[in-house]
Formats: structure tokens, C-alpha cells, sequence
């Protein structure tokens, strides 16, 4: 059973941020960049506008030969999204599918020496526009990325708690808290991204993040 009271990251380690364009925009990851300098940790974008797992998976291979030490995972956005409304065009990744490509990322990790890897579920929900449009879509995604991480042995990053408190801060808002068009974050919600993740991995938390 994986120790989730340790520190997950150590100097010298390479950590690839894998994902969708919610890392591509470079938000979060500039804050772990920031955070993680001083403890001698390399942390590089690997995030890719629009990607959910099934086509994550084509260019996973990339990441490996790479050969970080260590690899978060932060997808299932667009996966709840695509198939569905505005997005109908697209196949539906159904959640069973959607666990099944991170079991598969973090087997092909692991056969490439690979043994420090990372998920992080869909961060709550979508918000604005986009909430009405949607509804709560993710909840089957946010349970499948914690049964994942479960089946892979992964360090679990329960972003979507953190968005969900926060939420939970704001009685009566509507619209947008987090996110500047129901999807993509503002300074905090990249901000709150990245103290969950340093929180999970048992990292200092610095004054760039909350």
C-alpha cells in the first residue's frame, strides 16, 4: 500500500505535469515551478489543449521517453464533457473508460522504472454557463480517478474537495468563482490547484499558493 505521509517529490526529482489545457495555460504549474525551485525539483508542462485520456494515451509514450521521475496526471475535464451538448460531435468517454486509461498510464509508468505518479481528479464542477449546460457530469469522473489511483497504487490529489470547500465557502454565489469561463482558472483556482497537489504530496506549501 502506497504511504501517502511522506513526502512524494525529493531534490533532483523531474516531475512532467501531464494534462489538458487546463495545465497547457501554465497557471498551476508555474506556481509548482516556483515552489519546488528551491528544493531543487524540475517541474516541466506536458499539458495539451483540449486532450482527454483515449488521446492523452498517443502521446504518453513522449512523456516516458523522457524519463522523468516522477509524473502528475490531470485529466477528465474534457473526458465528462466530450459526447455530450456542445461537444455531441465527439465519442463519450464513459467513466469506466476514463479510469481504465489512467490504470493504463500509470502501468506504462511504472514498466518504464517510473515510480512516483500522481492523480488528480476534475476539480468539482463546471461553473457559469457552462454548470447550467452541463450539470454535475464530473461526480462519475471524480470516483473514477480516486478508484484509479486506488488500483495503480497513486498518490491522490482530492482537488475536487478542495474546489467543493471552497465552493462551500460562498453560500448563494452563482456564476463564476474559480474559473474565468466555467472551465479554465483564474489565479486562484490555479492557485488552490496547486496547494492541493503540494498538500497531497506532503510538500511545503509556499506563499504563492494558498
Amino acid at each position: 500500500m502506497i504511504n501517502n505521509n511522506t513526502p512524494w517529490l525529493e531534490a533532483n526529482d523531474t516531475l512532467f505535469c501531464f494534462g489538458d489545457s487546463i495545465t497547457s495555460e501554465g497557471g498551476y504549474v508555474e506556481i509548482l515551478q516556483k515552489c519546488l525551485k528551491p528544493m531543487n525539483i524540475n517541474v516541466i508542462n506536458a499539458g495539451r489543449g483540449g486532450d482527454k485520456t483515449p488521446w492523452a494515451l498517443t502521446r504518453f509514450q513522449q512523456v516516458l521517453d523522457a524519463k522523468p521521475s516522477a509524473i502528475s496526471i490531470y485529466l477528465g475535464t474534457n473526458d465528462s464533457a466530450i459526447g455530450r451538448r456542445r461537444w455531441a460531435d465527439e465519442p463519450v468517454v464513459t467513466p469506466e473508460a476514463y479510469k481504465c486509461n489512467l490504470i493504463w498510464m500509470a502501468y506504462l509508468a511504472k514498466l518504464a522504472g517510473i515510480a512516483k505518479i500522481s492523480i488528480t481528479p476534475p476539480a468539482y464542477r463546471f461553473e457559469g454557463e457552462s454548470y447550467v449546460e452541463f450539470g454535475d457530469i464530473m461526480a462519475p469522473y471524480r470516483i473514477a480517478a480516486r478508484d484509479a489511483a486506488d488500483a495503480a497504487q497513486c498518490r491522490f490529489v482530492p482537488l475536487d474537495i478542495a474546489f467543493a470547500e471552497e465552493w462551500a465557502r460562498h453560500p448563494g454565489h452563482t456564476g463564476l468563482l474559480l474559473t474565468r469561463d466555467g472551465v479554465h482558472m483564474t489565479d486562484d483556482g490555479n492557485s488552490l490547484i496547486a496547494s492541493t497537489m503540494l498538500k497531497a504530496w506532503q510538500l511545503p506549501v509556499s506563499g504563492n499558493s494558498r
